[in-house]
C-alpha cells in the first residue's frame, strides 16, 4: 500500500479539521459477538460516561484525532489521521485506480475501519452514490468515498500548499 506523503492539515478559519475518537467504543467492536451488539455499541459512541470509570468507562475514552491531506505515490489524494497514538492513513490507492482530487478509497486494513466510521459520523467524508467498489489485499473490499462539502474547498486548498 503507498503511503501518504507530504501531509498537511486542511484549514477551516485558520483551524485544522478535528473529530472525536470513542476509544471505549472502539476496544470492545472487536469483541463484539454478534450484529445486534455490534450496533448497540456503533449507537452509543461519543456517549460521555465512556470517559468517566466510576460509570463503567476508561479515563482515556475520548480522544481528539485531526485529519491531514497528502498525496499517494500515485498522484491521489490520500488521507491521514493524527492521535495520541501517532499517525494512521486512512486512504488507500489502489493500483490504476485514482479518483478526482475529493474522493478517495479507504485503507481495507482493519486498524484504519474505526477512524473512517468516526470521520463519517462526523459528517467530514461519505460514501459515493452509486457504489464504486475495488478490491484490496486479499480480496477485502474497499468503497469509494468522498469528503463532504463544507470540508472540499480547504482539502483542496491543503493539496496545493504541499
Amino acid at each position: 500500500m503507498n503511503p501518504v506523503t507530504g501531509a498537511v492539515p486542511p484549514l477551516i478559519r485558520g483551524h485544522g479539521i478535528r473529530f472525536e475518537v470513542d476509544r471505549w467504543t472502539w476496544r470492545r467492536l472487536d469483541a463484539a459477538r454478534f450484529d445486534g451488539e455490534r450496533r448497540h455499541l456503533l449507537a452509543t459512541r461519543g456517549r460521555p460516561w465512556h470517559a468517566d470509570p466510576r460509570r463503567g468507562g476508561d479515563t482515556d475514552a475520548l480522544e481528539t484525532w485531526h485529519l491531514l491531506a497528502g498525496r499517494h505515490q500515485g498522484g491521489g489524494m490520500g488521507l491521514t489521521v493524527t492521535g495520541p497514538g501517532g499517525k494512521l492513513d486512512v486512504s488507500w490507492e489502489p493500483d490504476g485506480a485514482i479518483p478526482p482530487d475529493g474522493r478517495f478509497y479507504p485503507n481495507p486494513d482493519p486498524s484504519a475501519a474505526y477512524p473512517l466510521l468516526e470521520l463519517e459520523r462526523a459528517g467530514i467524508i461519505r460514501p459515493v452514490e452509486p457504489a464504486i467498489t475495488a478490491y484490496g489485499p486479499y480480496g477485502r473490499p474497499t468503497r469509494l468515498m468522498e469528503v463532504t462539502e463544507p470540508y472540499h474547498n480547504p482539502m483542496l486548498r491543503a493539496l496545493r500548499m504541499r
